[in-house]
């Protein structure tokens, strides 16, 4: 069987839209949203967000990741910009995608990455499954951002009183002391399974057993993912960035871990 190899050219896809009038490049230099955006508009949008980098035009993995960061801090400070939602903007996609970076994270509706970086339309690649449980089909979309697009930074997030994580380990700690659960009519099998190695990796650290579970399934998965045959290149060569965190539902910020 042959395998099909995609690879972006950021350049390129920065350029394509200018095929159709509306110029990814020279879209850059407008407004973040126009007086038809459909919400914030014209002189407004552009007293909202100055002084706010434009992910955009950040090329560099540890920029990009402060710029996260910064947008994290807008969010749970309540004085977030919501960048790159006007109706142009989404226009000038329409022939193509250059997302500065790839969220690997949680279904949990309180999580949504777009909302807690500050991020808009095209800027960040999201995967989500539960607990951030990971297997080839999964990892295929998780590295299609660096690999195929050229992201130059990739983070994995976990999060406060995952469900996923709490459910695997009542499971795993039944099991090694052999008693009995309460059963539920959603079962998760596969996903416990998939949690054993943070189960396994999260034993004797202090404090609270399922936090420490979250923070190893993060670091796990960081590891996998450097390692995975897409993106274990671009990490030694230097091209792509790893990094994890976690967030907090209380605080609203997401703390880097390593």
């Amino acid at each position: 069987m042959s395998t099909l190899h995609i690879r972006g050219n950021r350049r390129a896809l920065l350029t394509t839209a200018g095929a159709a009038g509306l110029g990814v490049v020279s879209v850059f230099a407008l407004d973040a949203c126009s007086a038809d955006g459909g919400g914030i508009g014209g002189e407004d949008a552009a007293a909202q967000t100055a002084g706010v980098p434009d992910l955009q035009d950040l090329e560099n993995a540890e920029d990009i990741w402060q710029a996260l960061l910064d947008g994290n801090q807008r969010w749970a400070d309540g004085a977030a910009v919501h960048p790159h939602a006007d109706v142009q903007w989404r226009e000038s996609l329409v022939e193509g995608q250059a997302p500065r970076a790839a969220v690997f994270s949680c279904v949990d509706s309180r999580v949504a990455p777009e909302l807690i970086f500050d991020t808009g339309v095209g800027d960040i690649m999201v995967t989500r499954t539960a607990g951030e449980v990971f297997d080839p089909l999964v990892s295929e979309s998780v590295s299609y951002g660096p690999a195929a697009l050229e992201a130059p930074l990739l983070v994995v997030l976990g999060h406060q009183k995952c469900g996923a994580v709490t459910a695997a380990h009542e499971a795993l700690l039944a099991a090694e002391e052999g008693t009995e659960l309460e059963e539920h009519e959603y079962a998760l099998p596969e996903t416990v399974e998939a949690l054993r190695p943070a189960y396994e990796a999260a034993k004797g650290e202090s404090g609270d057993p399922v936090d420490a579970m979250i923070k190893a399934n993060v670091l796990l998965t960081i590891e996998a993912l450097k390692g995975h045959p897409n993106l274990a290149e671009l990490v030694a060569d230097g091209e792509l960035t790893v990094v994890g965190g976690v967030y907090s539902l209380e605080t609203g910020l997401v703390t880097e871990i390593s």
